[in-house]
């Protein structure tokens, strides 16, 4: 069983420490509380002292300081006269009074001449700018102000009230004494030095009691100490066993640290368990953790703990530079996809890597994860289906071409063999052929255009310049049987568009929207910013007989047309252009309502 010697470390610091201020604190309270009672029991003195000479000079001062003036004939005069004038007069009733009271400071200020006068000849500005602070303060309050200013300042008591005659305030009176001139700080310090003394011996006698208890714990804080510094680097080892309170402190520790090592083995076994490549690095560059993955795909050392990332992740690969971004400009990168030759050899490696800041308490910066997955294979895979997706639409578009073309072809062969009967063409024969000629061409055209579309060039354009234009054409030829509604939205920004595509994309649907409206009704052309990812949106919507659910999957395959002499291309080729453009086109339509195509464009230039 352990001795109560050994136990109780805490508890006899905690009496010696505690003893030892609430000595000094008592002595102290009581110092001040002398210090504090004569103060006041002094200034209380001195003030009803002061307020009894300010009393008795105003008395000695008779009548008005105006009135005086006014009765020497010296208001006509110039300033310094009745400075001077007014002087001698005030001056010798302030010697009058300071013969009764030699150890009090008489004055009186003078508003009109803005002069002091304090028993001597000095009649220029005489007084100090925090006097000028009270002097005027008592006039604006116009009652008695008491000033007690400290040791400092040749510890002052000052009493300052208002000069008036006839119900006027015509100056201030001031009367003060220096507490410097009295034994009141002697005594003080005396008493002081007294208590300063008594508790400079306490803080000795408890502090030399502290120190032989210190002495006692430093022993076992020390060998504690020992033992953490072994468990940075093997947290399977254990601390020595310790008395008392620090026995406590030893087994958290140890407990600690077990749960620590446990801890690190779940995260070693799932981290393994996990195809993705990790890698964390510390502030000061240094590995901390690398998964199994990364080590594979980064060519790591068993040995790479608490080495340079620099030293050991591969020259040539993205890793260091993302890590150093990563750490001194605080960017973090979000599934960066990037193309690696592995090592230097002849395989390419795709990789997709994400970095981030990592973050410790309160906000603290304490490194940067780095997570990457080879999608090599996935690629590859994407690739081999993005080519039989390619065969397939090239089969639906040699179908959709075999079909458009066959029947003008058919129409034309009909009229051939009608004239090779008749030796002659009719007029109606020659207009068929000429328009079946027309829409041959037409198809050929688009087809053309689907297949090989112009290069975009793209130009910082007025959107609703352009609508406005377009619907100005369109006007003048559908005039009266549509109605047209603009709602422009005259604060969007610019978008980068080429002119004469995005122009294509608003006739191809404008057509679609009068197409859809055979006995007429209302087109409503829209424009809005969508601040959120930064694009402007352009609605077209009419009132037509609407699209069913069914076909709004294959709106924009070509020569898919829910209409009979549909090309099935004008939809297509506007979806070509907007994804040229960087944007995409949205469908909103219902049988019997009507249809509404929205399509976005960006406001830069990075398309």
């Amino acid at each position: 069983m352990m001795s109560n010697k050994n136990i109780f470390f805490g508890n006899r610091i905690l009496l010696v420490v505690s003893l030892l201020l609430f000595l000094t604190v008592m002595l102290t309270v009581y110092l001040m509380s002398i210090i504090r009672n004569s103060e006041l029991s002094l200034l209380h003195h001195q003030n009803a002292r002061l307020d009894q000479v300010a009393y008795l000079f105003d008395q000695n001062l008779e009548g008005s300081l105006r009135d005086y003036l006014a009765k020497q004939n010296l208001n006509g005069d110039d300033r310094e006269k009745q400075v001077v004038a007014l002087g001698n007069y005030i001056n010798g009733v302030i010697n009058e009074v300071r013969r009764e009271y030699p150890d009090v400071h008489i004055g009186l200020w003078y508003t009109d001449l803005d002069v002091y006068y304090d028993g001597t000849q000095r009649f220029g500005e005489n007084y100090s700018l925090r006097r000028k602070k009270v002097f005027e303060a008592v006039l604006e309050q116009k009652s008695a102000v008491e000033q007690n200013v400290g040791e400092e300042e040749g510890g002052i008591v000052e009493v300052y009230k208002p000069f008036t005659r006839n119900g006027q305030v015509e100056g201030v009176i001031r009367s003060a004494e220096y507490l410097g001139e009295t034994t009141y700080y002697a005594k003080r310090r005396e008493i002081e030095y007294t208590v300063y003394s008594l508790i400079a011996m306490v803080v000795i006698t408890g502090t030399t009691g502290a120190v032989l208890i210190f002495r006692q714990l430093v022993s076992q804080v020390e060998s504690i100490k020992n033992g953490v510094k072994l468990l940075e680097n093997d947290l399977n080892q254990t601390l020595e066993p310790a008395p008392g309170e620090l026995g406590v402190i030893v087994e958290a520790v140890n407990g600690f640290a077990h749960k620590i090592a446990d801890l690190n083995i779940y995260n070693e076994t799932m981290l393994a368990s996990i195809d993705d490549a990790i890698l964390v690095v510390d502030v000061d560059g240094k590995i901390m953790i690398a998964n199994n993955m990364a080590r594979r795909l980064m060519f790591l050392p068993d040995d790479y703990r608490d080495k340079a990332y620099h030293e050991l992740l591969p020259a040539g690969g993205p890793f260091v530079e993302l890590i150093n971004k990563t750490l001194d400009d605080k960017i973090n990168y979000k599934d960066l996809h990037l193309s690696w030759a592995n090592n230097g050899g002849g395989s390419v490696v795709e990789l997709l890597i994400s970095t981030a800041v990592l973050v410790g308490a309160k906000g603290r910066e304490i490194g940067v994860v780095l997570l990457c997955r080879d999608i090599t294979e996935r690629m590859r895979l994407r690739e081999k289906a993005q080519r039989q997706e390619r065969l397939a639409s090239l089969g639906k578009l040699v179908t959709g071409v075999a079909h458009e073309i066959r029947n003008p072809l058919t129409s034309i062969s009909i009229y051939m063999q009608h004239w090779q009967n008749q030796s002659t063409p009719s007029p109606k024969a020659l207009a068929t052929i000429n328009r079946e000629v027309a829409r041959l061409d037409a198809i050929v055209d688009q087809l053309l255009y689907f297949a090989k579309p112009a290069e975009a060039k793209l130009v910082p354009k007025d959107i609703n310049s352009l609508i406005e234009s377009v619907l100005s054409f369109f006007n003048e030829i559908h005039h009266g049987k549509y109605s047209l509604i603009r709602n422009l939205d005259p604060n969007v920004p610019q978008v980068w568009i080429d002119p004469e595509q995005i122009e294509r994309v608003l006739v191809n649907m404008l057509f679609n929207a009068i197409q859809a409206m055979p006995e007429g009704g209302t087109i409503t052309v829209s424009t809005g910013d969508n601040k959120v990812d930064g694009m402007v949106n352009v609605s077209i919507a009419d009132t037509g007989c609407g699209i069913a659910k069914e076909h709004h999957g294959h709106l924009f395959d070509p020569f898919y047309s829910t209409r009979p002499k549909g090309t099935g291309l004008g939809l297509a080729i506007a979806h070509e252009i907007i994804q040229v453009h960087g944007g995409h086109i949205e469908v909103d339509s219902e049988v019997g309502k009507g249809t509404e195509f929205t399509f976005y464009l960006k406001t830069g230039e990075d398309v």
